[in-house]
């Protein structure tokens, strides 16, 4: 599991590579609790691929959005982490976009295709997720308001998972993991204060594991046969 300890570099050939032609019609929607509603924002032209590996140009929430629609094949996590480390909410759009729940984190699907999903989570003090992985997917994180807390577990020889560490991500950090990688993202702040995160799945998690502490084998779930929400 990648925290950013190392330096990442995107090499603009790569981008050229692996983004088509245009601006595919995409639906400009969003999820929250099962339910559909529409999203503050509609698709325009995207940004130039020259301007956004400039190390001085920031790209807005709707230049994201524009941006992972041109892609015609999966992010690597070297996409993924440039592209949360280079994109800037404001507060007006942070606050817009977040929706808290009392019996659980609430997730938001902000765009989805074939190749990358993007939601917005929201979590009240005290909210977490299920120990989980991304099966067959890449995952980026990135804290748009409050202190989140990533617990990495392992898995025994018997079965059970077992915590290895915990590592607290501020305001603007960024974690990275894929595929195998078991963790658990948790609001454990002081004070009462809410978190807000954003994810970058590609492609989109369709299988992932459930863990517990208490059991040694792992809940597989299918995110295809309940595509609109599903608890982690």
């Amino acid at each position: 599991m990648d925290n950013g300890s190392d330096s990442i570099k995107v090499e603009k050939e790569y981008w050229k590579q692996n983004t088509g032609k245009g601006n595919p019609l995409i639906g400009d929607h969003i999820q929250s609790g099962g339910h559909l509603s529409n999203a503050p924002f509609r698709l325009t032209q995207a940004p130039a691929l020259d301007a956004l590996l400039d190390a001085d140009h920031y790209i807005s929430f709707t230049e994201l959005i524009q941006q992972v629609s041109l892609f015609n094949k999966p992010l690597s996590l070297a996409a993924i982490r440039f592209m949360l480390e280079n994109v800037m909410l404001d507060d007006r759009e942070v606050q817009a976009l977040s929706s808290f729940e009392c019996n659980n984190y609430c997730r938001k699907r902000l765009f989805h295709n074939s190749h990358c999903e993007i939601l917005i989570l929201s979590w009240l003090n005290g909210q977490r997720s299920k120990i989980h992985d991304h099966l067959h997917s890449a995952c980026g994180v990135k804290v748009l308001l409050g202190q989140a807390t990533e617990t990495q577990f392992e898995q025994a020889e018997n079965g059970h998972v077992y915590a290895t560490q915990s590592i607290l991500y501020d305001t603007a950090q960024i974690s990275v993991s894929q595929d195998n990688d078991i963790h658990q993202i948790s609001n454990l702040q002081a004070q009462n204060k809410p978190l807000i995160t954003l994810h970058l799945y590609s492609p989109p998690l369709q299988q992932f594991h459930l863990y517990s502490l208490e059991e040694s084998k792992p809940i597989l779930f299918n995110a295809q046969q309940n595509p609109w929400y599903y608890e982690i």
